[in-house]
């Protein structure tokens, strides 16, 4: 099964919605690089069993994102905050600069 590195920022936004169980395959999984076969021997469940609990808790978080977006909107707030970073001008008020390190902080 490959790895959707979508699906890890999706969980970093989600996790609160999933339930403990989900969320410690998860980073198992995607944090912690196991395999299923490490997983299965970790928490005590079959290779299967820890299969359709990544799939299931992939497709909530697809679920999620389809509702919500909160993923695609701060992709989006960090490609304006990219820009804005660029334009501005390094003799320009450290306020500013404050200002966007606030909203790196944001997201």
């Amino acid at each position: 099964m490959a790895k959707d590195l979508n699906k890890a920022d999706c969980y970093d936004i989600y996790k609160p919605l999933l339930t403990e169980k989900q969320c410690a395959i998860m980073e198992m999984y995607y944090f912690s690089d196991l395999s299923l076969g490490e997983i299965s021997e970790e928490t005590g469940i079959t290779r299967q069993a820890a299969f359709n609990c990544i799939k299931k808790s992939e497709e909530r978080l697809e679920e999620l994102e389809k509702a919500l977006e909160l993923l695609k909107k701060r992709n989006e707030i960090k490609e304006i905050l990219k820009k804005l970073r660029s334009s501005i001008n390094i003799n320009d008020t450290k306020e500013s600069q404050n200002l966007i390190g606030d909203l790196d902080k944001l997201i």
